[in-house]
């Protein structure tokens, strides 16, 4: 799956050079992806990101934001509980995502992402089994459920039981977590 869309990728390069995640790097270097001679940039995951704050209650935008918002303490979602942030980027069309929220859960007192995965349901099994390998599930549930109309799995998924996570984090090493972990999960499914 993640073959065909990184391949796509780059055999669409100009100029002998591609801008590739670390990720994307790796695994087409695994995969033997990457023709002879083709320069690879390391691309920043940001770069040209849409990152939008709003009000939960609402869905009202507060503000569009810059990268430098990034750099933010995520422990901002948990001094301003009645905000969440949406990252949309080009670099999530890889993994078959097309954005992530991640806000802060005051009822179970978590940071939570959420997104839309557009992998088939037959995937079921195989997305379960890699959430289960990289979460702590003693401590939290995560959800997923398919919507057949969009054709997407709606994931929930409380941060803090992430493998890898830490709350001293910014927002931005939370998106970064997040990408890699996606990533991973899609490179699983063939």
């Amino acid at each position: 799956m993640i073959t065909n869309k990184l391949s796509k990728k780059i055999e669409e390069a100009t100029n002998n050079e591609i801008a590739l995640t670390m990720e994307e790097k790796d695994f087409a270097e695994r995969n033997q992806l990457l023709p002879e001679g083709l320069n690879v940039m390391e691309q920043n995951l940001f770069s040209d990101a849409i990152i939008e704050r709003y009000i939960k209650e609402t869905d009202e935008l507060i503000s569009k934001e810059s990268t430098v918002f990034l750099q933010t303490p995520v422990s901002y979602f948990k001094d301003n509980i009645q905000e969440y942030v949406f990252l949309e980027t080009k670099v999530l069309d890889v993994v078959s995502v097309d954005a992530i929220a991640v806000e802060y859960d005051e009822v179970f007192e978590v940071y939570t992402a959420m997104f839309g995965l557009f992998i088939q349901k037959k995937y079921s099994s195989e997305i379960r089994a890699f959430l289960d390998d990289h979460y702590n599930s003693e401590k939290m549930q995560y959800s997923m459920m398919f919507a057949g109309n969009e054709g997407l799995w709606e994931i929930n998924l409380p941060i803090n039981y992430l493998k890898g996570f830490d709350d001293s984090f910014t927002i931005e090493e939370v998106y970064q977590l997040l990408y890699s972990l996606i990533f991973k999960l899609v490179s699983t499914i063939k």
